[in-house]
């Protein structure tokens, strides 16, 4: 089992709208990133690109949105 993510590195959210806040940052890579399996399994950003193939930029792992509500929001 690899730990992190795949797509932690390049994730647009670190770099884009959390991109100075050092403490949320670290707190998301931590909860999410990580966590292996279990934080992906949990993150909304890997869940939406599951289904749809494609994330939202500004999606937060944590969104209380559905999955099915960001691809309607989306067009995907």
């Amino acid at each position: 089992m690899n730990d992190i993510c795949p797509s932690s590195e390049k994730c647009p959210i670190f770099g884009g709208i959390l991109k100075d806040k050092k403490f949320t940052t670290e707190s998301y890579r931590r909860l999410y990133c990580e966590a292996g399996d279990k934080g992906k399994l949990e993150c909304r950003r890997w869940q939406v690109k599951q289904k749809y193939g494609k994330v939202p930029s500004d999606l937060l792992p944590n969104s209380s949105k559905t999955i099915e509500e960001i691809g309607k929001e989306n067009n995907y």
